[in-house]
């Protein structure tokens, strides 16, 4: 789907300006978009997979764990796939308002790719450097997005998600160093040519949406606050946009068409698209490869 396929429908839940504002800047911040009871669903489910983990003692394909993390003070980076792991993860994509907005911004048949759910602990949370998520997991065309839900209010201090604007109609960067190992950011070189001057950081109210296209330069500060972050991500997609690559976060929803119907025919954009390494041995997340953990991580 291209913007104008897209523009064919009209929005549903969001506003034409919300929409235009994200073809144009590859982003868009949709507040208090869940609220009331699937909020606090939400953050109940989470507070019972922060109890599992005290039982984790080394990350593993569900937990990725802070360094420091214990049973007594559990301390975590993400947990993958938490769709697999409590129903109304999925519940909230399907039944709430996630795959209607979805609809507004990818058109009307919506394909499910992948969840996580990424935390900044408070006193810590680590830094997400500068990258793109289309070197990750690239797809036959951009109509890919990331829906993200900000758990608690998100201010300057619990490290926002960080993008820029106009960014996704620039290159696709190599997140490969200049060694050919995956780093899973831009290179320090190609960052100084970036206006990171101009980056926006959504900061907003607890049941805020925030979503990027796949394409948008983006990262967040570390957490130092009192307060943790916990990000529900959703990746999306358009259904007639196909991946090239195997799935890193293995999911039984992978896929899924959550709203509309699937696609007939699959749409391909012009042009040669470098792709991520072969994360079938085991990986983590960005965290633990932009960090240079020993491990490697996908994203």
């Amino acid at each position: 789907m291209t913007p104008d396929d897209i523009r064919q429908t009209p929005c549903g839940t969001i506003s034409d300006e919300s929409r235009e504002r994200y073809f144009a800047d590859g982003a868009v911040c949709v507040e208090r978009a869940v609220q009331g009871e699937w909020l606090d669903r939400l953050r109940s489910a989470i507070d019972r997979l922060i109890e599992s983990s005290r039982a984790v003692k080394a990350s593993d394909a569900v937990f990725d764990l802070e360094p420091g993390h214990s049973a007594e003070a559990p301390r975590l980076r993400r947990v993958s796939s938490p769709c697999d792991l409590d129903p109304v993860f999925w519940e909230v994509l399907t039944e709430g308002p996630v795959g209607a907005i979805a609809a507004d911004l990818l058109g009307p048949d919506v394909k499910f790719y992948q969840a996580k759910l990424n935390f900044k602990w408070a006193k810590g949370g680590a830094e997400v450097k500068w990258h793109q998520d289309q070197p990750f997991f690239p797809h036959t065309n951009h109509a890919v997005a990331t829906f993200g839900i900000y758990l608690n209010d998100c201010g300057l201090e619990q490290g926002p998600l960080k993008i820029l604007p106009g960014s996704h109609h620039g290159p696709i960067y190599s997140h490969y160093d200049e060694d050919g190992v995956w780093r899973g950011d831009i290179r320090a070189g190609e960052v100084e040519t970036l206006a990171t001057e101009n980056a926006i950081e959504f900061t907003a109210p607890a049941g805020s949406m925030t979503v990027h296209n796949y394409l948008t330069v983006h990262g967040s500060r570390p957490n130092l606050s009192d307060t943790g972050r916990p990000l529900l991500l959703y990746v999306l997609s358009a259904a007639d946009a196909a991946p090239y690559t195997s799935q890193p976060l293995k999911s039984r929803f992978e896929q899924t068409i959550v709203r509309g119907s699937p696609a007939a025919m699959v749409h391909h954009e012009a042009g040669r698209f470098r792709v991520p390494p072969d994360w079938s041995g085991g990986y983590t997340s960005i965290f633990a490869t932009q960090q240079k953990e020993t491990r490697a991580a996908a994203e």
